[in-house]
């Protein structure tokens, strides 16, 4: 007979979310349960996490460009004009609007 268990106990060997989002101050100690997460998603203060987190709904991965870093490197394609010809230029090279 085999049983398929689902939604069963989580496996705790997992690292947290923590560990990879860009909302979090994490500071380790000598020993592997020395360990202070501060999490800054919020804007008005910043939580302690006493636990390791599995899902988040303020989770930012840092791994992946934010959306400033984006733009940044994006390319804008500038419309041609008298003596300029049309093309692509990085938004970096543009002159500051304001």
């Amino acid at each position: 007979m085999r049983l398929k268990v689902h939604n069963g106990t989580p496996l705790h060997d997992d690292s947290s979310l923590c560990a990879t989002c860009r909302n979090a101050r994490i500071t380790r100690g000598r020993s592997l349960n020395e360990e202070l997460v501060i999490c800054r998603a919020s804007h008005a203060h910043a939580d302690r996490i006493l636990f390791k987190v599995k899902a988040c709904s303020e989770y930012s991965d840092e791994r992946e460009p934010s959306y400033f870093e984006l733009m940044q490197q994006a390319w804008i394609l500038q419309p041609g004009g008298r003596g300029t010809p049309a093309g692509f230029v990085r938004a970096s090279d543009l002159p500051d609007a304001g």
